[in-house]
This record gives structure tokens, C-alpha cells and sequence, in this order.
């Protein structure tokens, strides 16, 4: 009895994904579809290896051992694609990259160009939870985050440091010379971005470990919004120092007090299944290369 490698590689997805829908989306298929390749699975050795109707889903110790099979044989697949058929980036195609930090891509960018010009790059931008679910769904081929997928079936790697500061109309004036009070932020309108972005994620985590409480708050969505708004004098914002450009409108403040709680870690990830990929493997080489490097805000050692 010959195995079915479409009906495998369905039920590989599925459970990797611990999700039909996710994985259906992943491999660009229908969710029946998909659901029925690994029913013919299951039908065709009279076997149970998923349970559940809802994600996340559970495997049957019947289907982890499968799953951890699957694995390996579609490791060494993509082992031999990547050395008979994958282009390498040198000749050109395309890498998609997912990022919530656009300085920190066009860094990686910049590095990969020298050595590799004839690639060519997508690059989308969003949130770190927009972003992580970008490269769940297989819509980019890494992302750039300060928040990766804490999940084996994906691969990641520290990338650079970045710390919350403050950031004022130019005529700002403070008790503290060059450094922005946080006892004061009661008493101003503070500009936010929405609830799931990393930085105000960052900001309420600095304001619970201060103990300081906020005053008056509005949202907008991006930062150059914000940044507007606080050129006008509408109010003050924090955001990450590699993120605010120099601008004679605005003041870039650090905090009066040092707090760890400030300073993010920012990572390179891709899905596992991936990152044999020839583009892939070369962006994980150049970035571990790049936090080597000194500059301001500093990239991690290695």
C-alpha cells in the first residue's frame, strides 16, 4: 500500500498548525478540502491522529508519532530542493518580509543587498501581532519583531535592542535638563497607538513598574500620526529611539529614571519548516552578523 504524500503533507500542515483553518490558509486550499485529505488519511489506515473540532487541536499519540515522522521527512525534502531546485539569492527572486520595525528591516535589507543585489524584497508593515500572524499564514517569508511566536514549529534569534523614550513638542520644558519626568505624564495628554502594538505594550509595562498613573489619552494608529500630533503641540508620546527620526519639531527625551522594563529585545523568525530555504538561511546568517555590531541603540552581542 503506497502512501499518500498530498494526504501526509495535509495532515503535516494541520497538525503543525494545530488548526484546519490556519493551515488552510497557509498552503492556499480550502479548509474541506484539506479536512478531508486527512479523514482519507486516517480512513485509509484506520488510524485516529487528530482529535478536537476547535484550535487548538490535539494529536493522538498515534498522531504525534506520525507528526514527528512527517517532520523529519519533510526536513530532508526541503534538504534536497534547496540543492537541486531552490534559486539561490545570489541569482535573484524574491524574500517577503514582516516587520513592526521598519528602521530595523531596511537594516537587514541594507546588509543583504552588498552581497546579494539581484534580490528582490516585499516588505510589509504592521503590528507585532498583525506581523506574527503574517508569518503564521505563510504571507511573509520572515518577520522582523519584538515578539516572536513562542512555538517550536517556528525559528528565531535575537536581531537588536531598542528603548522607550519620550517624545515632546521642541519647546518642552522640563525640571529635569534633557530628560523627560515621569511624574509630569498625569498632567499631559499622552498619544497613544492601539492596544495590541508592542509599543504601548512597552509604555504600559514602564508606567505599572513606575507606579505612574496616566492623565488624559488618545489613539491613533501609526506613528507618523503621532508624531504629527505632537509637532502641533496636541500632546507627548513615548516611542522607541531607532523609530523617531531627528526632527527640529520634536525633542527626543530619555526617561528620568532607568527602568529595564523600557528595553525590548527585537528577533529575525521564520517558520521552522522554512529555514533551510537558501534566501531564509542567508537573512539569519546576515543578522547574526549585524548584533556584532555597535551602534546606537546598540545591536546585541553574539
Amino acid at each position: 500500500m503506497s502512501l499518500n504524500f498530498q494526504h501526509l503533507r495535509a495532515f503535516y500542515a494541520v497538525a503543525s498548525d494545530r488548526s484546519v483553518t490556519r493551515a488552510a490558509n497557509r498552503l492556499g486550499v480550502s479548509q474541506p478540502t484539506l479536512s478531508k485529505q486527512v479523514k482519507a488519511l486516517e480512513d485509509r489506515y484506520q488510524v485516529k491522529l487528530i482529535e478536537g473540532v476547535r484550535p487548538p487541536l490535539e494529536l493522538t499519540a498515534a498522531g504525534l508519532a506520525l507528526f514527528e515522522r512527517a517532520r523529519r521527512l519533510f526536513e530532508t525534502s526541503a534538504d534536497i530542493e534547496a540543492l537541486l531546485g531552490e534559486t539561490p539569492p545570489e541569482a535573484g527572486g524574491l524574500l517577503r518580509i514582516g516587520t513592526d520595525s521598519p528602521p530595523y528591516a531596511a537594516d537587514l535589507i541594507s546588509a543583504y543587498q552588498q552581497q546579494s543585489p539581484n534580490l528582490d524584497f516585499k516588505v510589509t508593515i504592521a503590528n507585532a501581532r498583525e506581523t506574527n500572524e503574517l508569518l503564521m499564514g505563510a504571507s511573509v517569508d520572515i518577520a522582523i519583531v519584538c515578539e516572536p511566536i513562542g512555538d517550536n514549529q517556528y525559528t528565531y534569534q535575537p536581531f537588536y535592542e531598542d528603548e522607550l523614550i519620550a517624545v515632546v513638542p521642541a519647546n518642552w520644558k522640563t525640571a529635569h535638563e534633557g530628560r523627560f519626568e515621569l511624574n509630569c505624564l498625569p498632567h499631559e495628554i499622552l498619544l497613544v497607538r492601539e492596544v495590541s502594538s508592542r509599543t504601548r505594550s512597552t509604555m504600559n509595562r514602564v508606567l505599572e513598574a513606575e507606579g505612574i498613573p496616566t492623565g488624559r489619552v488618545m489613539e491613533f494608529h501609526t506613528r507618523e500620526m503621532i508624531r504629527e500630533a505632537v509637532a502641533q503641540g496636541i500632546g507627548v508620546t513615548f516611542m522607541f529611539a531607532r523609530e523617531c527620526p531627528p526632527d527640529e519639531r520634536l525633542l527626543r527625551l530619555p526617561f528620568d529614571v532607568r527602568t529595564p522594563a523600557a528595553r525590548i529585545t527585537g528577533y529575525i523568525a521564520c517558520r521552522s519548516e522554512r529555514r533551510r530555504h537558501p534566501a531564509i538561511r542567508k537573512a539569519f546568517d546576515i543578522a547574526s552578523v549585524m548584533t556584532r555590531l555597535k551602534g546606537e541603540p546598540r545591536l546585541l552581542s553574539a
